[in-house]
């Protein structure tokens, strides 16, 4: 029992050693080659046409209802960044000040304002009404 740990121990990091150099062959071996890319809206149009327009009304809810959270969360964040700066804790400041800025952008908010108009427009579904 005494030389089974050591046994199972070099056991282990050797198949994590052999992993991690599979992993890192294929890495190169990917990189080696070229992909092809797609835009980003060739993407989206290739979701949109396999979206099933029975599931239209319960996304478009719950793009609402992720807007709507943002909206009342960002006096919650904004006061929480502002106490974290002013009690000296710069690096939970900075994280609260990255996130308020990702929620106020507008590409954030544009990327679900265009989901949304897509998903209508394709379904044919109005936006369901705010409650």
């Amino acid at each position: 029992m005494k030389h089974f740990i050591p046994s199972a121990r070099k056991m282990i990091v050797g198949v994590v050693a052999v992993g991690a150099l599979s992993v890192g062959a294929a890495g190169m071996a990917g990189a080696a080659s070229p992909s092809p890319s797609t835009p980003a809206s060739a993407t989206a149009s290739a979701r949109l046409a396999r979206f099933n327009c029975a599931n239209a009304t319960k996304v478009l809810g719950k793009i609402q209802k992720g807007q709507a959270d943002i909206a009342a969360g960002l006096p919650k964040l904004t006061a929480a960044q502002a106490k974290a700066a002013a009690a000296g804790h710069t690096k939970l400041a900075d994280r609260l000040e990255k996130r308020i800025t990702r929620f106020e952008s507008p590409t954030f908010s544009s990327r679900l304002a265009k989901v949304a108009s897509a998903i209508e427009a394709k379904c044919d579904v109005p936006a369901p009404a705010a409650s």
